[in-house]
């Protein structure tokens, strides 16, 4: 072998053990990271950019709130409260399935408990006389005329 496919040989081998090294590396810190699990998960409510360098955030974690105002520089405490319990799924969604019910049937007089509001009739009416059912769609003549028509105005302009 000549010197120039010694040396590349040895290049694609140094870099490989390189990449190696990296992806191992990559490999063992992700998973230490991830196996750390006695720490409380930390949701972000809401943010409020209060100017490009500042902001006020609300973080629930460990069953409480708190109020933080992050600057490039610091975060503060602003204020720490008890977090609400929130419902659970299936009441929230029977809750909301209820207030749905009643509003619909304010809305149409008195409805029975297991009577649910007619569907509304969505169907399209049948379309005007010498217009065609296509009309304003991709596949209708006239919209190619039209966008045709469009283009050629702009070039002239």
């Amino acid at each position: 072998m000549d010197e120039s496919a010694v040396l590349a040989l040895r290049v694609l081998v140094s870099l490989g053990v390189v990449l190696g090294l990296l992806w191992w590396l990559q490999r063992r810190l992700v998973r230490g990271r991830s196996s750390t699990g006695a720490e409380a998960p930390i949701r972000v409510i809401s943010r409020q950019a209060i100017s490009p360098k500042a902001s006020v955030v609300v973080v629930e974690t460990g069953g409480q709130r708190f109020l933080l105002g992050v600057t490039e520089a610091s975060v503060n405490v602003l204020n720490t409260t008890d977090a609400d319990p929130e419902p659970a799924a299936d009441s929230a969604f029977a809750d909301s399935l209820q207030g749905a019910r009643e509003s619909a049937g304010a809305a149409e007089g008195t409805m029975a408990e297991g009577d649910l509001p007619r569907r509304r009739d969505t169907r399209r009416a049948a379309p005007a006389q010498g217009t065609s059912v296509l009309n304003g769609s991709i596949l209708s003549p006239d919209t190619w005329r039209q966008s045709a028509a469009f283009l050629r105005r702009g070039r002239n302009s």
